[in-house]
């Protein structure tokens, strides 16, 4: 486990071992849904615009965004093959509209052309890049200007409370039972610890004003996950 954390390129092959499964555990988990689709509003968006889904995993993400763009189009980044084979099977109808295409990549280096995309939604991505400040600017380069990106991720209130909370959660009830659920535990004991490490919601907001983005809000999530969960607005310049 120290080793996913040293070295996250390993991420994508634990998440390859628990693809099959992994929508069934998230389902068990209260509001994960509905939070996406909340963040997914809050990027603002008038519906007709291209936007880049990344870490997009089995496809959730991509659902969240397309509720919000009846004219639009997604285009899903993952790096696991396994999940991204499950995203595929869920979206065919979109993906043979043309709403949708998925592809194989690395969200670290992005290849597509500057200023491709009006927005950019990442869920549970960013916590899992090897350098967040490269992360954000590769972000920005496909952003247009006045591009927006939606950051929706596990990252700690400020507190030893919140740390103690996400601590109790996730080794008490997260990681028994998604272990149990999907048969291995490696990338859930690491999705504890990861957020562990991952910088505060205004962290992530400075972080965002210092490579691309212009300004940065926080805006948080209900019940339960309040003090664990945020997501983060910023705007491209």
């Amino acid at each position: 486990m120290r080793q996913l954390l040293l070295n996250k390129q390993l991420v994508p092959r634990e998440f390859n071992k628990v693809a099959r499964r992994y929508d069934f555990a998230t389902y068990l988990s209260q509001g994960y849904q509905e939070d996406l689709d909340h963040s997914a509003t809050l990027m603002g968006l008038s519906g007709s615009e291209q936007v880049l889904d990344l870490c997009c995993g089995t496809g959730k993400s991509t659902l969240a965004c397309l509720q919000v763009l009846p004219h639009g189009t997604v285009t899903g980044v993952d790096n696991s093959a396994g999940m991204l084979e499950v995203a595929d099977s869920k979206l065919q109808p979109e993906v043979a509209e043309g709403r949708v295409t998925l592809h194989l990549g690395d969200a670290m280096e992005l290849d597509f052309p500057d200023a491709s995309f009006d927005a950019v939604f990442m869920a549970y991505g960013l916590r899992n890049m090897p350098d967040y400040g490269r992360a954000l600017e590769g972000i920005s380069r496909v952003l247009r200007p006045g591009g927006v990106l939606c950051i929706h991720d596990y990252s700690l209130a400020p507190g030893w409370w919140a740390r103690l909370y996400w601590a109790v959660l996730g080794y008490g009830f997260i990681v028994p039972f998604c272990t149990l659920l999907s048969g291995s535990a490696d990338i859930y004991l690491y999705l504890i610890r990861s957020v562990l490490t991952f910088p505060s919601p205004q962290s992530i907001e400075q972080l965002c004003t210092q490579h691309g983005f212009t300004q940065a809000t926080t805006h948080h999530h209900r019940s339960w996950r309040r003090p664990i969960l945020h997501t983060i607005i910023a705007r491209k310049g």
